[in-house]
Parts: structure tokens; sequence; C-alpha cells
């Protein structure tokens, strides 16, 4: 197994976002909200539906959020979500196995069980997730079977050991009560299959949770801000998407301590 260090000069703490679906408009408020905000930021972890999508050619939104990040001074490294062009993605990651995947000048997108430090500290990303509307996708053009973790992808990802942070799109059983309150509660009224095949997916991505232990998960998905902190000082983040509070939040990677961040449209210029 090879560990990537990414780290830049001088990098002290990362900025983590949730879910963008490909809202130019919230990341033009977003990363020049960053470069204000946070003094230092190098580098943003997306956790997922970031909005590589086959009609923009894979390159629109990719390119415009390159823009903003190059005008903030960051980079973009996005643990890819279900609602992604996973046909092009697994082509590229076959491409090039275990590497990143450079989609835009200062974005680039992490292969399912990569494994990376930033300033010494360990970070696994395990992305994808169950796309619950499957069933309104068209097969090939708008879902892909390799949105879900399969078993051998579990398998490697437990086989690398602990990591300090996880990074998943999908989240875990067990986690923070209002995720759990909407995974139980199932609000939009999925079907009993959708909620099989998220349950097969959320399974997958809690086993390597639990075998990597790590101190901090991030991941979006459920579009909520929330959090859990165990007993033992583990802690999980779910982030919100686009448009919501609880979009952004800040690692220190001297102490892994989160901080959230305001709304970005309430930046005061």
């Amino acid at each position: 197994m090879t560990i990537h260090d990414l780290t830049l000069p001088g990098e002290t703490l990362v900025a983590v976002a949730g879910d963008w679906h490909g809202n130019v408009g919230w990341v033009q408020t977003a990363l020049p909200f960053l470069r204000r905000a946070v003094p230092g930021l190098k580098t943003v972890l997306h956790v997922g539906d970031f909005g590589f999508w086959p009609e923009r050619r894979g390159q629109g939104f990719a390119e415009t959020v390159s823009y903003w990040a190059k005008a903030a001074g960051v980079r973009v490294l996005v643990t890819p979500g279900n609602h992604e062009w996973w046909a092009e993605l697994d082509a590229r990651f076959a491409a090039t196995p275990g590497q990143p995947v450079q989609i835009g000048e200062q974005v680039c997108m992490l292969p399912r069980g990569h494994r990376f430090t930033l300033a010494g500290r360990s970070f696994a990303s395990f992305g994808g997730a169950a796309s619950l509307d499957r069933d309104d996708r068209v097969p090939l053009k708008e879902w892909w079977a390799s949105e879900v973790a399969t078993e051998d992808e579990v398998t490697a990802a437990i086989a690398g050991g602990p990591a300090e942070v996880l990074l998943t799109h999908e989240a875990v059983d067990g986690g923070p009560e209002l995720v759990e309150r909407i995974l139980r509660g199932n609000p939009l009224g999925w079907d009993d299959n959708a909620l099989a095949y998220s349950a097969l997916s959320r399974d997958r991505v809690t086993r390597v949770y639990h075998a990597l232990h790590p101190q901090v998960l991030a991941h979006g998905h459920l579009h909520v801000k929330a959090e859990l902190s165990h007993d033992d000082g583990r802690r999980i983040y779910s982030l919100a998407a686009d448009g919501d509070a609880g979009n952004l939040a800040v690692l220190s990677l001297d102490n892994l301590r989160w901080t959230w961040l305001g709304d970005p449209r309430a930046w005061k210029r």
C-alpha cells in the first residue's frame, strides 16, 4: 500500500466541504469566503457529490471551481459521491492505479481507498454511496453501479490499517442522531428496494469505519449538519449541502480540532 504525502509547505489546517452538486453560485460564494475566513488555507477536502457530470463534459464545473480555487490560493481534493460521472472516473482511476486524478487545474478526485498524509496526519478516502433514486435514473448515463463500494474494495481498505481521518460520502450506521432519524424515518418515502440498496452501501462503509477506527470521520450525502462524539474521543461529522450553513468546516492538523464555519453568504465583504 502506498501512502502519499500531499502536504503543501506550511500547511497546518484544511477546510472540509459537503455536497456542492455542481452549484456554481455556491462555489463563487464559498471559495472567496474561505480565503477571507481561514488565513493560511491551502487545501479543501470535499466529501462528494461535487458535480463531476457528463453533461458538463467532465470539465465545466471543475474548471469553474479551479478558477475560484486558484483565486483563493487553494486546491480541492474530492472524495467522490454517488452523483458523479462514475464511468469516467473508473476509466481514469484504472489508467493511473492508486493515484489522484486531476479533473481541473486545481481539482483532483481521490480513488476509493486512497491513503495520504497531511502534516503528518493519516487520511483515508473511501468515496461513493447509494443513490436512492437510482430507479429514476438512466443506467450508464445518470447512474453507475460502481457508485457503491464492492466487497473487495472494503477488504482492501481494511487491510490498509488505521487512519486518523476518514473521508466518505456515504453515512455510517450509528452516526449522529439527526442522521439516524432521517435514515429511520424515511421522510421521502423510498421503497423497500431503495432502502435495502442504501443499507448495503452503509454497511460496507460502516465496516471500513470501524476497522480503520479514525479519530475523525467526515461525510456528506444526507445534506444535514450534525455531529456525534464518542466516549473515547472519536467524532463523526455530517456536512450540509450547498446553500446551507454547515457546508464548510475547518480541521486543524496539529490536534484534529473541528470548527464549523458559518454561512458564507453572511460574510461581510
